[in-house]
């Protein structure tokens, strides 16, 4: 199961999400087990991941999941 927390529309935390597919400053596009989980805003920056987790900031404008 993955874990999404948004705070305040600049900060994002993912728990459980498999691997990076695509990662830009205005659309980060992440392999999860229940699909695929687009973030995506403006001067977008991974400050911190490991192999399970992951902090995204920036301007969050949308966070959307894609089958």
């Amino acid at each position: 199961m993955t874990q999404v927390i948004l705070y305040e529309n600049k900060t994002v935390h993912i728990d459980g999400y498999k691997s990076i597919i695509n990662f830009d400053s205005q659309k980060l596009s992440l392999k999860c087990k229940e699909g695929i989980l687009e973030i995506n805003g403006k001067n977008l920056l991974i400050d911190s991941f490991s192999e399970v987790c992951m902090v995204v900031s920036g301007i969050i404008e949308n966070v959307s999941w894609v089958n």
